[in-house]
């Protein structure tokens, strides 16, 4: 039997399962648990990793440079490069704009300062503490969750040179006026788009805009690679760094392919960024791929990650159609409770396509985030608390550098009143209902 028909009948197993188990997928409301976050997919992406897999390779590869080029088509940016996680693709940003092989007017050293929200995750915190920066610490406004962009010159200073900036929630920050600001003071920009793929500002995709864009593929995010991300650039000088230091700083950065089946045989001809480069200890002709001009990491991704990518790319419209339906049934109720809640806002330009549906309780409510927490635990629907107060409030930082410009008086508020719900694919109508249904008892609760 052929592979082909051997590979044929994988996949109508595969099929089989996946209809054994949605035989029994009827939602069963209060006994069936709602998760906050969820992967949305079907047989296409098992078919699809499997591929990968009898395929023999699964270092980055030929399905990895697909996966960029389809991103980077739906995402209008130029360079797209896959990578280990949304964190590591943050750490690269960060990293490649402190490397000795950085040749831009601007240099950023050790301690220099870098402008950044309150309200900011670990996976872009992190990067500024471990490439020696200080952060410096804006607030945000209440019902964006995002910080405003005319108080970034309340935190500029001569040690500022970098900008990092998260798209909270998937909704887009005032980014045309940030970069406005970063070309004034000859800034870099990092837009942290980890949780924003397929939001807009002005037309335009989140991550196009800055010397960097960073996307996640985490399970819960909008796509899924299982764990993945990506490093979006126009930059071709910096996305070669990069490059270097995401496959552990060695000196070739030509496209990856499939070593098993490369047509040079291992890419003999492989040259560096820097093709005069040259070292007195090295042999003249010492291939590329084993010389090191930075030290780098391994955050390269898998041909099964990818493979799972290009899957989840083509369902891309469903999945953002799917947010943003859930987010409008959410927004359409709460709003008759906005004695209760903040309501989230965007701004005139954007089209956000949501991660979460972020609520901040109001100061006058008869509940607060403790009894929240209870309160959907107890309906068995998951909620998060929001990822923030890194800098000033988590174990991990109390001893971290940092800077705060201004009050933080907004950020502090979120922490203690701020949670968010679920809207991913997953959640269906019924599920929807049984939300409302669940926010409609607690305010009638306190009614009594």
């Amino acid at each position: 039997m052929k592979e082909e028909t051997l590979r044929k009948e994988i996949f109508k197993i595969v099929g089989r399962i996946l209809e054994e188990r949605s035989v029994d997928d009827h939602f069963k409301p209060g006994e069936d648990r709602i998760t906050y976050a969820a992967p949305f997919y079907d047989h296409e992406e098992i078919e699809q990793m499997i591929n990968a897999i009898l395929n023999g390779w699964f270092g980055a590869g030929k399905l990895t440079r697909r996966f960029e080029i389809e991103l980077s088509k739906l995402t209008g940016t130029k360079i797209v490069i896959m990578t280990s996680s949304g964190s590591s693709a943050n750490l690269l940003s960060v990293s490649a704009l402190l490397s000795p092989e950085q040749k831009k007017e601007v240099k950023v050293n050790p301690e220099d300062e870098v402008l950044t929200s309150a309200l900011i995750t670990p996976g872009s915190f992190n990067p500024i503490l471990q490439n020696n920066l200080v952060p410096v610490l804006l607030d945000v406004e209440k019902e964006t969750y995002n910080i405003n962009a005319d108080n970034l010159k309340l935190g500029l200073s001569d040690a500022t040179k970098a900008i990092i900036i998260p798209h909270t929630f998937g909704n887009p920050s005032e980014i045309d006026s940030i970069t406005d600001f970063a070309e004034e003071h000859n800034l870099f920009l990092i837009e942290d788009a980890c949780y924003a793929l397929g939001s807009r500002y002005n037309g335009r995709h989140v991550g196009s805009f800055g010397t960097f864009g960073t996307f996640s593929f985490s399970p819960g995010s909008q796509i899924t690679t299982g764990e993945g991300g990506a490093v979006a650039t126009k930059d071709k000088e910096l996305s070669n760094i990069v490059l270097s230091l995401r496959d552990w700083g060695r000196a070739c950065t030509l496209p990856i392919c499939d070593p098993l089946h490369c047509p040079d045989k291992g890419c003999p001809k492989s040259v560096s960024y820097r093709e005069d480069y040259a070292h007195e200890s090295l042999p003249e002709d010492y291939d590329k791929r084993y010389m090191y001009l930075t030290q780098g990491y391994n955050f390269e991704p898998t041909e099964i990650q990818a493979a799972m990518g290009i899957a989840q790319l083509k369902k891309f419209s469903q999945i953002t159609e799917r947010r943003k339906e859930n987010f409008r049934i959410l927004y359409e109720e709460i709003q008759n409770h906005e004695e209760s809640f903040i309501l989230p806002e965007t701004l005139p330009k954007s089209d956000p396509c949501w991660y979460a549906f972020p609520l901040t309780i109001r100061e006058n409510a008869k509940f607060d985030l403790k009894e929240i927490i209870e309160w959907f635990t107890q309906h068995n629907i998951e909620i998060r608390p929001l990822f923030a107060n890194t800098a000033y409030g988590q174990p991990a930082y109390k001893k971290s550098h940092y800077r705060i410009a201004g009050n933080l008086a907004n950020s502090e508020h979120a922490i203690h009143t701020s949670f968010s719900l679920g809207i991913h694919p997953g959640i269906n109508d019924e599920m929807m209902k049984y939300i409302i249904s669940t926010i409609r008892r607690l305010i009638n609760k306190h009614k009594k």
